[in-house]
């Protein structure tokens, strides 16, 4: 037989009163009210005798209204219980509660209703209990039956206030809920910094650009706007500076953009814009009044001025490509990094064709062909000789570093090393090359003599200067056989750093020379204060030496104040027997080309 089932809840637990309940409850304020005095006095006393502490009584109705307006303090009355005999001619039971029930301070305090009746009326009692009268009692009243029906009503008055407040609690707590999922709701499309939208948001908005494109013919546009050197302001000063220039930015560019554009903040120091129903030369000549007015924004922080400029890209949205959102974007960034590398503080307009990506991408991709070249050992030298004129004879060799592919393919620095400089990785090269030098030095004969060519950056590295001095006591090669090289341009713009580490090395014994020496417009200047014992001249002095007199007189110039700062000098590039005659006439000491030797992987003479 199929029937209902009913599921019993489980029992709630129910802590026991306790002792401190008990004199909370006796403490409680009670207004005891009836039209009798001796009534009034009798109820009085039993509750007395019972123990409850704090009773006011009342004759008239208007009495009883006083005491509930006088206990209220705070939005709170200190009234518990209201016990009502119906002699009161002025006001019932259900007159008080209709008035109680309009003020939250009386809303839940418990009536007690006296009658004088002894025999049960039932729909009195329906009407009583109807209005909110917690208890019922019929004269005469007894030592039994009173003071226990007190203490219930003021235990319900105790539950009810528990429940209000603990409702009150819930209401808070639902109320801080809902504020919490309206942030929360706010931040999942909105920059928490400057309160512009954010990529999200720019997405969402760009699909819609596209589906607007495809199917009604409309142009949008997307600006991407890139805050020029935003780094050196949040790197000196602070962060709390940079955030509140970029606050004052948002700002700045919330009052230029109309409220229909979508305006966001996408990154860091990056902002982006999508502009609907708009041609190209309307887009250009927007990104430009964009770029003037951060041209002439000016930001002062604790005294100091800094002057702001940005970088804008522009991607025109049309019906042209099927392109999604995040193509659109990667094409604005793109047009931003080109407008960056032509300067700064200029727009440019997308193009496929920006030279700009294409060497990004190839550095994109050369960078884990090298690293995976430093971690495998897929590097090797090659050998160019280098003649000494005055002995006829090779003096020393250069050693030039290669890559070899995976494909078993041989890269020449020229594919890998602007990469490396970019990429921050051409320390780790010099260091293997150095390592790999002093390893093979300890096998050579030791009339062998080795160049090494070391980037800039690696004279700011600490490693060098350690690594040098543990492969010198490891090896016990002879530092005069090693000549390190760096370029003239790679000294000059670390000029001070470079100096003391060039001091440290040739402090050991080492020598050094300055290759590429002629191409800056300050080499004799920098010559003058600069530790090296050889010049490399640079080869476009020599390529064509014998048809030009200009670069004669340079090339014998440069020979010439080399020799009297008691410095070497070396001629690079040199193919031809009458290059070499030349340079032999205009007292060049060394002579390097593939007219004494091209690059070989193996030392053939020793």
């Amino acid at each position: 037989m199929m029937g209902f089932v009913t599921e019993i809840p489980k029992k709630q637990k129910v802590d026991p009163i306790t002792g401190s309940d008990v004199a909370d409850l006796l403490s409680s304020k009670i207004i005891v009210a009836g039209a009798s005095i001796s009534d009034v006095a009798f109820m009085t006393t039993m509750l007395e005798i019972s123990g409850f502490t704090d009773i006011t009584t009342a004759h008239n109705g208007e009495k009883v209204m006083d005491r509930l307006r006088t206990g209220i303090h705070n939005d709170i009355c200190d009234v518990d219980l209201v016990v009502l005999d119906t002699n009161l001619s002025d006001m019932t039971a259900r007159d008080l509660r209709l008035v109680m029930d309009q003020f939250d301070e009386w809303r839940l305090i418990p009536i007690i209703s006296l009658t004088q009746e002894s025999q049960w009326d039932h729909a009195q009692a329906l009407t009583d209990l109807g209005h909110g009268v917690t208890s019922l009692l019929y004269h005469p009243l007894t030592a039994e039956s009173f003071p226990p029906s007190v203490m219930t009503a003021l235990a319900v008055k105790k539950e009810r206030d528990q429940t209000y407040q603990r409702q009150l609690q819930l209401e808070d707590e639902v109320a801080n809920l809902k504020v919490m999922e309206a942030r929360l709701q706010f931040s999942v499309d909105h920059d928490e910094l400057t309160g512009l939208s954010n990529r999200r948001r720019l997405e969402q908005a760009i699909e819609l650009s596209l589906i607007q494109a495809r199917n009604f013919n409309t142009n949008s546009v997307l600006l991407y706007i890139d805050l020029d050197r935003f780094k050196v302001l949040n790197d000196s000063e602070g962060h709390a500076a940079g955030d509140a220039l970029l606050v004052q930015v948002a700002n700045s560019l919330r009052g230029f953009f109309a409220a229909q554009d979508t305006l966001v903040r996408i990154g860091s120091d990056e902002f982006s814009v999508l502009i609907d129903n708009i041609n190209t030369q309307q887009a250009i000549e927007k990104a430009e009044q964009v770029r003037s007015m951060l041209d002439g924004y000016s930001f002062e922080h604790m005294g100091n001025h800094y002057h702001l400029s940005a970088s804008i890209g522009v991607k025109l949205i049309d019906a042209d490509k099927e392109l999604i959102a995040t193509d659109i974007l990667t094409h604005a960034n793109q047009a931003c990094y080109t407008a960056q590398e032509r300067g700064r503080n200029r727009i440019h307009l997308y193009s496929p064709q920006d030279n700009e990506m294409h060497t990004l991408r190839h550095s994109v991709q050369w960078a884990p062909r090298i690293r995976s070249a430093l971690k495998n050992e897929n590097f090797l030298l090659e050998f160019q000789p280098i003649h000494a004129v005055e002995t006829n004879e090779i003096s020393h060799y250069e050693c030039l570093i290669r890559m070899k592919g995976e494909d078993k393919t041989i890269y020449y620095p020229n594919e890998f090393i602007p990469v490396a400089e970019a990429m921050g990785l051409v320390q780790q090269i010099d260091l293997w090359v150095v390592n790999h030098v002093f390893d093979l030095m300890g096998s050579m004969p030791a009339h062998i003599s080795f160049t090494i060519n070391l980037s800039g950056n690696i004279f700011l590295d600490h490693q060098l200067f350690p690594l040098v001095e543990r492969k010198l006591a490891q090896t016990g090669v002879d530092p005069d056989r090693i000549v390190f090289e760096i370029t003239e341009t790679a000294a000059i713009s670390n000029f001070e750093q470079t100096k003391d580490k060039v001091n440290q090395l040739r402090s050991l014994g080492f020598r050094f020379a300055l290759d590429d020496f002629g191409s800056g417009f300050n080499s004799y200047s920098y010559l003058k204060h600069f530790p090296v014992d050889i010049l490399k001249i640079d080869g476009g002095f020599i390529t064509d030496l014998e048809n030009d007199e200009v670069d004669q007189l340079l090339v014998k110039s440069m020979i010439d104040i080399a020799h009297s700062l008691g410095k070497k000098t070396v001629a690079e590039y040199v193919e031809k027997q009458s290059t070499m005659d030349l340079l032999k006439r205009l007292g060049i000491d060394y002579i390097q080309g593939f007219l004494v030797g091209k690059p070989k992987k193996q030392l053939l003479d020793h």
